[in-house]
């Protein structure tokens, strides 16, 4: 049960990103919540970033240490924190300022969440806004662990900008793996939520996320078939940590439709009526148009497809 006026602990990740930096701990200090504690974690910056740490004095609780990727940037500021509620933000985004309020108050409502998310606002470079908010998909206020073993594991999460842990769930599964979790850190916390509490979502955009060479990565097929095989490493953790915790759960990747649509993009899958069907019955996607478009999308990419992958 979350105290009436819990402590929020901000853990700011940052690795070589003294341009940004500022704008994210400001806009972790002038919260309109009240009791926070903000914990900044450098993960071994060679340009200014710890000067500029250092600058804020009281202001931050600054952690100093070397380089070691996401996972162990979020296990090294989760050590010494203290709240009940667990806020995660990347040192290239910002908050709005309402949005450490918004999550105590979802907190306080649904005492059973493990997970508080809410919108993202993509932003450009100089801080302005690009497309809609995400995840598009109406927000989430329930238990899902069992339609989330269904789907693979997947459901539409936001990145760590826009996502909150209780305590209580960080607990029973933390530390992060390391060396696993270099990079996308936020997905093993996000993965495993839905099994250990509820899931609830707030419907405004509280975080901009920025969107910038460092973080853009290319849609080529080296890419793409990495990322196939961090889905598959994440459900391999996923299953490990679900047995050890004695949770009776095996998720596998057959209808997890984000891992499916690489395959398919990839030419591992050549046709793609089974992708056709997972995409038609979206779980998230409550809007029949939007299913049809994903559906026709899916097959007027077929030419090109075939086309970068030929058939053998």
């Amino acid at each position: 049960m979350i105290s009436p006026q819990p402590l929020v602990s901000v853990i700011v990740n940052n690795y070589n990103y003294d341009c940004y930096l500022p704008e994210a701990i400001d806009s972790a200090i002038n919260q309109t919540y009240p009791r926070t504690e903000i914990i900044v974690v450098d993960d071994g910056s060679t340009d200014k970033s710890q000067q500029i740490i250092t600058s804020y004095q009281d202001k931050v609780i600054p952690i100093f240490k070397e380089n070691g990727g996401q996972a162990s940037a979020f296990n090294a500021g989760f050590a010494v924190s203290q709240g009940e509620i667990i806020c995660l933000l990347d040192s290239d985004d910002v908050w709005l300022p309402q949005k450490v309020e918004q999550v105590v108050e979802a907190a306080l409502a649904y005492p059973q969440a493990a997970v508080i998310y809410h919108r993202v606002q993509n932003i450009n470079q100089i801080g302005l806004p690009t497309g809609k908010p995400w995840p598009p998909y109406k927000v989430i206020k329930k238990n899902i662990a069992s339609q989330v073993a269904k789907t693979g594991g997947w459901w539409p999460f936001p990145p760590s900008t826009g996502l909150s842990f209780t305590r209580r769930f960080l607990s029973q599964i933390m530390p992060i793996p390391a060396t696993e979790y270099r990079l996308c850190a936020d997905t093993y916390l996000a993965d495993l939520a839905p099994f250990f509490g509820e899931v609830i979502g707030i419907e405004l955009a509280l975080s901009q996320y920025r969107i910038h060479n460092a973080n853009n990565w290319s849609n080529s097929l080296n890419k793409q078939l990495r990322d196939l095989q961090f889905h598959e490493l994440r459900v391999k953790i996923l299953n490990q940590i679900l047995k050890k915790s004695g949770i009776n759960v095996e998720v596998n990747l057959a209808e997890h439709l984000p891992y499916q649509r690489l395959k398919y993009k990839t030419g591992e899958e050549k046709i793609p009526f089974k992708l056709s069907k997972l995409a038609w019955k979206n779980p998230w996607e409550f809007r029949p148009t939007s299913r049809l478009k994903a559906v026709y999308q899916l097959w007027s990419e077929l030419p090109k497809i075939w086309k970068l992958n030929p058939k053998d």
